[in-house]
C-alpha cells in the first residue's frame, strides 16, 4: 500500500457522524452515528457508493474505552485506551493485518501517531484548529485506510466525552 490522504470532517447537523474525503475532496466514507441499546454506540462505514465496508462498535462497559472494528473479510480489530494519563494518549490497536499497532499522541496538539511494531510511522492524524466543524487531516501508509479513520473517530469521541 501506498500512502494516501484524507481528510475526516463532523457533519454539520450531527453531533458523532463524519464524511471522510480524499485530499483531492471527493467523497470517500460517510460515517454515520447509532444508538444501539442502552449501553451501545456504534459507526457504520459506507463507501461514496453506498456499500457498507465497516462498523465501529463501543460498548459501555469497559474499564478503559475499548471499541470494535469489522471489516467483512478481515478479523475484528480491537482499538483500546491504553493510559489515564492527562495530556499524553495511548492507544492500542490489536489484530490488524500488521498484528498490533501502537497509538501515541498528545491531547493539547490533537497530534496522533500510529506505529507498527518495528517502529515505523504507518499513519497520522492531526486536528485543524480553527474550522467551524471538527477536521481531521489523517494520513494512512501500509494500513487499511478504515483501521487509522476509526482509530481517529474513536479517540474524538473520547476527548469529546470529557
Amino acid at each position: 500500500m501506498s500512502e494516501h490522504q484524507y481528510v475526516m470532517h463532523r457533519r454539520l447537523a450531527s453531533i458523532k457522524s463524519f464524511d471522510v474525503t480524499d485530499a483531492d475532496g471527493s467523497a470517500v466514507y460517510g460515517v454515520k452515528f447509532h444508538v444501539d441499546g442502552l449501553a451501545k454506540e456504534s459507526w457504520t462505514f459506507t463507501e461514496a457508493g453506498g456499500t457498507q465496508v465497516a462498523k465501529l462498535i463501543r460498548a459501555g462497559v469497559h474499564v478503559h474505552p475499548t471499541f470494535s472494528l469489522d471489516r467483512p473479510g478481515h478479523g475484528e480489530v480491537t482499538i483500546t485506551k491504553a493510559n489515564f494519563m492527562p495530556v499524553k494518549e495511548t492507544w492500542r490497536i490489536e489484530g490488524t493485518e500488521l498484528g498490533d499497532l501502537d497509538v501515541n499522541g498528545n491531547v493539547v496538539d490533537h497530534e496522533y501517531t500510529v506505529t507498527a511494531a518495528d517502529g515505523t510511522a504507518v499513519g497520522q492524524a492531526s486536528r485543524a484548529w480553527v474550522t467551524i466543524r471538527d477536521t481531521y487531516g489523517v494520513r494512512v501508509d501500509g494500513v487499511d485506510p478504515i483501521v487509522v479513520i476509526g482509530a481517529a473517530l474513536a479517540i474524538d469521541v473520547i476527548e469529546h466525552s470529557k
